[in-house]
């Protein structure tokens, strides 16, 4: 479990390095850019980390075509509630903290580092023992279900926060 929790910091330092890299050049006054920004930047690590796996999975079936597009299917399925979420919740958090040309990594970005980072860490490191069945007899982790419920929540209220801040300010001339 601690080596799935360093993995999350890892993972979700380098994701968050990766957005402020695409973003050093421009102004940066919304949360929302922030947050489309880091969903991006997490669906193309997403793909990239899925690919190794596949991969993986080729070669430790002795070229089970099969066996690799199953993994790719389901890490395809799971990973707009994983990577894309967690990178965007800590995005958006890290756009509304930071100036127009300087980010800034206040209290509430290291917080919500640390809570993407444990969420990424726990759907690492949990054990997947209980299932629930769903039609037509395919087993799903509660694990999963549940972590993805609770970024999903975070991204939400993100979400409502960066919408209002979007209505209520008006949009400077030439951010991005």
């Amino acid at each position: 479990m601690t080596s799935a929790l360093l993995i999350g910091l890892i993972e979700e330092g380098c994701k968050i390095f990766a957005v402020i890299g695409l973003a050093r050049r421009h102004r940066h006054t919304a949360e929302m850019d922030g947050l489309l920004l880091g969903g991006a930047v997490g669906m193309g690590f997403a793909a990239l980390e899925s690919t190794g796996y596949a991969f993986t999975v080729f070669l430790m079936s002795q070229g089970a075509i099969g066996a690799s597009i199953a993994e790719t299917v389901v890490r395809g399925l799971l990973a707009p509630f994983g990577h894309g979420v967690w990178t965007a919740i800590l995005g958006a958090v890290l756009f509304r903290a930071s100036a127009p040309n300087d980010f800034r990594f206040s209290g509430p970005v290291i917080l919500a580092y640390l809570f993407v980072a444990l969420l990424h860490g726990l759907w690492d490191g949990l054990p997947r023992f209980l299932y629930i069945i769903i039609p037509p007899g395919i087993p799903i982790s509660v694990i999963p279900v549940t972590l993805s419920l609770i970024g999903l929540i975070a991204l939400v209220i993100l979400y409502r926060q960066a919408m209002r801040q979007k209505t209520t300010e008006p949009v400077p001339a030439n951010t991005w």
